[in-house]
């Protein structure tokens, strides 16, 4: 499944982006930024850290923009459309980086921002492909352990992460993660004035995914078990209009869409319950 397209879909659902203006947060190469080219968007700006930012894809509608998150050099209420999907688990001061979205949004305009995995939860790491008989092995192994399970255990790595000691490296890399836990996302965007907030929360596992004997030596190191399972945080929040009628108007349509969207993920639930 595509779920950087899927999450750009969803996010068009709930803002119409024809003749407007988004933003990516996090592009990386730029191909999320073709989702809004292709959705109608009037200009799509595209903003990363990384030095080889939209190097794979490029079109007249997109502009590209190395800064941070924390600092996004752009006016304010400006976009239609601020997205961003699994960046902030990357941002150092999400705080900030929330704010800035909340700045830089237009009145009417929408944030869309889905950060996963979190840290704390069992693939926070990001190599679920290397460490998947050992959950949560970013918290129960240091560096130096992580790499010798990965050489005992003989887990063959993908040329584009390297090797064995470069993904061990890069998982306890500070400048990778921000290794912030979940409950920190939620309250940074309670702090945001002015917006209409259609969800603000986090997906969290069953407990019975939770082994009792890890959840018992992660509990001794200061987690929470709730930390643990949460896996994704959302905020989706619209900015208010200061104009009340629209204000109104948004409100009647968001809760149409939300009713919409859960018709929909119950219709395909019950589409593959019938065809298993």
């Amino acid at each position: 499944m595509d779920y950087n397209k899927m999450h750009a879909d969803w996010a068009m659902q709930h803002q119409n982006i024809v003749g407007k203006k988004v933003i990516v947060i996090g592009c990386n190469s730029g191909l999320d930024c073709a989702h809004f080219v292709d959705g109608g968007a009037r200009e799509v700006h595209g903003l990363d850290v990384l030095d080889n930012i939209g190097c794979d894809y490029f079109h007249p509608k997109v502009k590209y923009t190395k800064a941070s998150a924390e600092d996004i050099p752009i006016e304010s209420d400006f976009f239609d459309l601020v997205y961003c999907f699994a960046t902030m688990e990357h941002v150092p001061d999400i705080e900030s980086a929330f704010k800035e979205m909340a700045r830089i949004t237009k009145p009417d305009g929408l944030i869309y921002c889905v950060a996963s995995p979190l840290w704390n939860s069992r693939h926070g790491h990001h190599y679920p492909q290397y460490f998947a008989d050992y959950p949560w092995a970013h918290l129960r192994l240091n560096q130096r352990q992580a790499f010798e399970y990965l050489e005992a255990s003989n887990i063959a790595i993908e040329a584009a992460n390297g090797d064995r000691q470069m993904v061990s490296a890069y998982m306890y890399d500070r400048t990778n993660f921000n290794m912030t836990p979940s409950h920190k996302y939620v309250s940074a965007c309670e702090k945001l004035a002015g917006f209409k907030v259609l969800r603000n929360g986090l997906d969290i596992e069953p407990e019975a995914m939770l082994d009792e004997a890890i959840k018992i030596e992660l509990e001794a190191k200061g987690y929470t078990s709730e930390d643990l399972r949460a896996v994704t945080h959302t905020y989706i929040g619209r900015k208010k209009s200061k104009i009340p009628a629209i204000n109104i108007i948004n409100g009647f349509y968001d809760i149409v869409r939300q009713l919409r969207n859960k018709l929909a993920f119950i219709k395909a639930a019950i589409l593959r319950r019938l065809k298993a």
